[in-house]
């Protein structure tokens, strides 16, 4: 029998089933005795785990008396008896594994869907990345370690006149292409914003370098906006002329 009376479980169960996940989900363990009195265990990865402990702690208090200003003080000693519920959790939200205090054993029903949603957020986090602008980058930053003259000079006043003028062309074509992908004004305003960091940073850093930061950071706002191949392919060939590696 369990050392949890069985409303209490039903509040357990029905507390996991406010989660994103069902009883069904997690193997249920409630010891007859000793200080362990739930185990839940996440059934498609074991290592996903939370234990609820109860332990009696003793601590020896010792009180300081004084009767008058003039008396000598005394002191007395007894000893503090306190339980102390604790959880062990895997996983946590910032670490695999946590271990903490909560003030009563109705505070589980509390950490048990934050719990579960440590434990999607894990399993969100584990999924397959797929970065559909890897290719695009992956060939921009081949042109550019071949196509950038001098990467190490930096750029004089008539180069950064031509940076200023294809950026602001770049944002003028994809204005254009605004009705076409739906694109919101703070996506544009947005973009606006990291052309003239574009500019700004052209007159601090060395071309090689500049080029290849630029570049990195030009297909990652322009390709999470626009999705069609089509639309990707003419950004191309727009962000090489604006680096400086077409005409």
């Amino acid at each position: 029998m369990s050392q949890l009376k069985p409303s209490f479980v039903n509040d357990i169960e029905t507390a996991i089933e406010k989660s994103r996940f069902t009883v069904d989900d997690f193997s249920f363990e409630f010891p007859k005795s000793g200080k362990t009195l739930v185990r839940i265990t996440f059934l498609y990865k074991p290592e996903y785990m939370l234990m609820l402990t109860e332990e009696t702690k003793r601590e020896q208090v010792t009180i300081e008396e004084k009767f008058g200003y003039a008396s000598p003080s005394t002191s007395r000693s007894h000893t503090v008896q306190e339980t102390v519920f604790t959880i062990r959790a895997t996983p946590g939200r910032f670490k695999t594994e946590v271990t903490y205090e909560i003030d009563s054993l109705g505070g589980l029903l509390e950490e048990l869907p934050k719990w579960c949603e440590n434990i999607r957020s894990d399993l969100y986090a584990l999924a397959p990345k797929v970065d559909l602008l890897a290719t695009l980058r992956e060939e921009l930053q081949k042109n550019l370690d071949t196509l950038v003259d001098r990467p190490d000079d930096y750029f004089n006043v008539e180069e950064l006149k031509v940076v200023d003028s294809r950026f602001d062309q770049l944002l003028a074509e994809v204005t254009k292409l605004r009705e076409q992908y739906s694109l919101t004004k703070q996506q544009l305003d947005s973009m606006q914003k990291e052309f003239e960091e574009f500019k700004s940073s052209a007159r601090a850093y060395p071309k090689g370098l500049w080029a290849k930061v630029t570049g990195n950071k030009l297909v990652k706002t322009t390709g999470q906006i626009i999705n069609s191949p089509e639309g990707r392919a003419f950004l191309f060939q727009q962000i090489r002329r604006a680096l400086g590696l077409s005409e």
